[in-house]
């Protein structure tokens, strides 16, 4: 069975990206991945794996609060890595829980549902105010998500970022791709 940070090095590899362990001798905050294109340092990346969440309602559910909370740490330990935003930074999660999907962390990002349910839903800006507040939207360049039991990997890019083009033709420029990443496939 293939763990998680075995995923994100797969992924990468399909992309003629090498994803290496970040050094052992860093100590402190750190992320998980150094990001190399044809030997250089490209970026860094984070990995946030989502387990199952109790689901205490469609809006204020506490996996939203949870997803805020993980972009948070995550900007955190790119920014200990990164502190000049000198090369991009992407948080990649892979979700182990079949409640949720990309469409929570895009409202996390948005405060909008994924697609559109009513022309009445309301916006909960809340998350995203945090996000802002904490500076973690400024930090983070690029989002992934990876559900372990679908075919579906989906790409988000912060329209601000500095790498903004070049994430897009490195990584993807596609709001997703179909990808397996069962779980079962050995690396």
């Amino acid at each position: 069975m293939m763990d998680d940070k075995q995923l994100v090095i797969t992924f990468f590899k399909t992309k003629n990206i090498e994803a290496r362990h970040f050094p052992k001798e860093v100590v402190g905050e750190k992320a998980d991945f150094e990001l190399y294109v044809e030997n250089h340092l490209f970026g860094y990346c984070e990995l946030k794996s989502i387990a199952d969440f109790k689901i205490y309602g469609e809006h204020y559910s506490a996996a939203y609060n949870t997803i805020q909370a993980i972009t948070h740490r995550a900007a955190n330990q790119l920014k200990s890595v990164n502190p000049d935003h000198a090369k991009p930074n992407i948080v990649f999660f892979i979700n182990h829980d079949h409640e949720r999907g990309w469409k929570d962390l895009w409202f996390v990002l948005t405060g909008q549902e994924m697609p559109q349910t009513q022309a009445t839903s309301p916006i909960d800006l809340g998350h995203l105010k945090r996000l802002l507040k904490q500076g973690d939207s400024e930090i983070i360049d690029y989002f992934i998500w990876a559900d372990t039991f679908g075919k579906i990997i989906s790409f988000s890019v912060n329209a601000t970022s500095p790498f903004n083009a070049e994430l897009r033709e490195t990584v993807s420029s596609k709001a997703y791709e179909e990808i397996s990443i069962d779980k079962s496939t050995s690396g």
